[in-house]
């Protein structure tokens, strides 16, 4: 059985340490966890410092630099010793709130061993702003990666503060999972809780087609059907039905991480279509990198992300165009180009 691994990021003094000591507070007397803990310095001062308050713990400190880049070595080492104890229940991992957790995760998947189970990020209101989500590739990667997000301090934050980070997090794709904490507290059930499942249909809410989300739709009469696709490593395929006429509206495919899509293939793809969608949104990896797709306007945009744990695309059609099922076998004919697998 794997190791479950709850990572817990954030960037400085969000209150990510404080939400892991709530957490190791609720730990039961019957589990063993192990502390992985990252100090920038050379001087061990967290980890020191919950190994003095939880001698029940197996800590490890990884000092010298950030275990996402100049540490990494050290984090692999570390990892390595851990995996050697066979009565281990749970590894929690606190990276330094200066590098890209991107790293972390594709050197957690070098060990079978183990399976990351959760990352949560911390971030307060005051640090969610528009301006420093622009400019800090760093804030943008860690709430990307995350499966759940604490906005903590609320209670040192104005409203307007507050939802202003709200809206920023409301915008973001695939939609994330969001928690108001002070003083980052949190319960246990909620981290360790299996991750959400994406809902069998990837639909969009055509309401406001600037909007995505991989679940099903309230706002109009839209259903949701199952598409038995015939492209390699597709874990969820689903054509959302205008109830009324029959008419297919949208696709959404979620691939295998393993799958990996051509950059020039793919935008030879969406010449080729362009003139029957409206819109398309993605996640999807290209070569040892993943970017961010939007097609709107017929204009293909591309641009890097931080995600690791599949591949995602929708495509939203033009409501004048009718779209059988021959044309959406026709799209997987040609991705079919645009794909490979690692």
């Amino acid at each position: 059985m794997s190791l479950p691994v709850y990572l817990i990021t954030g960037l400085l003094g969000s209150g990510k340490s404080t939400c892991l000591q709530h957490l190791i507070q609720q730990k039961p007397t019957e589990q063993n966890w192990a502390l992985l803990i990252n100090e920038f310095g050379e001087i061990d001062i967290d980890g020191a410092a919950l190994s003095a308050s939880y001698p029940n713990l197996i800590t490890e400190t990884v000092s010298g630099g950030c275990i996402c880049c100049s540490a990494q070595f050290n984090l692999s080492q570390a990892l390595n010793q851990l995996i050697q104890n066979p009565d281990l229940d749970a590894l929690f991992i606190e990276p330094t709130g200066l590098g890209h957790p991107a790293r972390i995760i594709d050197t957690l998947k070098q060990f079978p061993q183990l399976q990351l189970a959760k990352t949560v990020c911390v971030v307060t209101p005051q640090q969610l702003t528009a301006e420093r989500w622009q400019k800090s590739q760093v804030m943008r990667d860690l709430i990307t990666l995350a499966d759940l997000v604490l906005l903590n301090k609320t209670d040192l934050s104005e409203p307007p503060q507050i939802a202003a980070s709200e809206q920023i997090l409301d915008g973001l794709y695939p939609p994330k999972s969001v928690l108001k904490t002070q003083m980052a507290q949190i319960e246990l059930a909620t981290i360790t809780a299996k991750k959400e499942t994406v809902p069998q249909a990837a639909v969009f809410v055509l309401q406001d087609d600037s909007g995505f989300s991989l679940k099903p739709s309230g706002a109009h009469a839209s259903q949701y059907q199952d598409w038995q696709s015939q492209l390699p490593k597709v874990m969820r395929s689903a054509l959302q039905i205008d109830p009324r006429n029959d008419q297919i509206l949208a696709i959404g495919w979620q691939f295998d991480k393993q799958v990996m899509c051509n950059r020039t293939v793919l935008k030879n793809f969406f010449l080729e279509f362009s003139p029957f969608l409206l819109r398309a949104k993605g996640l999807l990896r290209t070569g040892n990198e993943w970017q961010l797709l939007n097609f709107s306007d017929e204009q293909l945009v591309l641009s890097d992300i931080a995600w690791r744990q599949d591949n995602r695309l929708e495509c939203l059609f033009k409501e004048n165009e009718k779209i059988d099922k021959d044309l959406i076998k026709l799209m997987e004919t040609q991705l079919l180009s645009v794909i490979s697998l690692r």
